[in-house]
């Protein structure tokens, strides 16, 4: 009887040391996800032609062993656009800034890749856009603009002036509506989205206009009421401005 008592807690003992052995040496992977700071994704992003932006990219823990490092790389850019640093390693979460530099970059939309690599494994690939821009959007509308106009009273083509406002991303357009060289109306120019508005305004021939639109690199589509112009109202109109 004491021998059988003594093989079962040997047996007993056997057991127990496979298991904590086992336990101690399994060790999960870390998973993790890559997306821009403060969002769900990784975002597209637009920079400008000739300066700088920065991208936060957060690594964020999500299971597994917590000590494993994930490494990111960003790939996919062209000879005129630098990143710093293109690579990083840290322990999850964390947060990466990754600074963009332009100097006369050409304008284009490029597909960018953050590739991120843990122990144990397989790389993951998140891509985004970026897109070169202007550092000063409005200034692709400058000098003369071709214009039509089509309204719900009538239709006609007229010529205006795109100038320069001082402030970033804000376009002066002379002559807007083709309601005279007194009608200056104040455009806002989102880069980010190639959208624009035009906030409810008195003009200097007392019309009174409002609006909002898109653009491209050499068209501004503008669609605007106008509550008042020098020949009555109200009126509204699509107004398409080509550089």
């Amino acid at each position: 009887m004491k021998k059988i008592g003594l093989f079962l807690l040997t047996l007993f003992a056997t057991v127990c040391v496979i298991i904590l052995s086992c336990n101690k040496d399994v060790k999960v992977p870390v998973s993790y996800s890559v997306v821009t700071n403060h969002e769900d994704v990784v975002s597209n992003i637009f920079i400008p032609d000739s300066g700088t932006y920065d991208m936060q990219i957060l690594v964020k823990f999500l299971s597994g062993y917590a000590q494993d490092a994930v490494n990111l790389k960003i790939t996919g850019l062209p000879a005129d656009i630098k990143v710093t640093p293109d690579s990083c390693s840290g322990v999850p979460s964390y947060v990466q800034d990754f600074v963009f530099s332009t100097n006369h970059a050409a304008h284009n939309t490029y597909q960018v890749t953050i590739t991120g690599t843990a122990p144990e494994q397989t790389p993951q690939t998140y891509t985004f856009n970026l897109t070169v821009i202007p550092a000063d959007c409005a200034s692709a509308f400058w000098g003369s603009l071709t214009t039509h106009n089509a309204c719900s009273a009538t239709n006609y083509n007229y010529t205006a002036t795109g100038v320069s406002s001082g402030t970033t991303n804000t376009l002066l357009i002379n002559n807007f509506g083709g309601y005279g060289p007194t009608a200056v109306a104040t455009v806002l120019l989102n880069c980010d989205n190639d959208s624009l508005t035009i906030p409810n305004q008195t003009m200097g021939n007392g019309a009174v206009v409002q609006g909002y639109g898109t653009f491209t690199s050499n068209t501004m589509t503008i669609y605007y009421t106008a509550s008042s112009t020098p020949t009555g109202g109200p009126d509204n109109c699509t107004a398409t401005f080509t550089k």
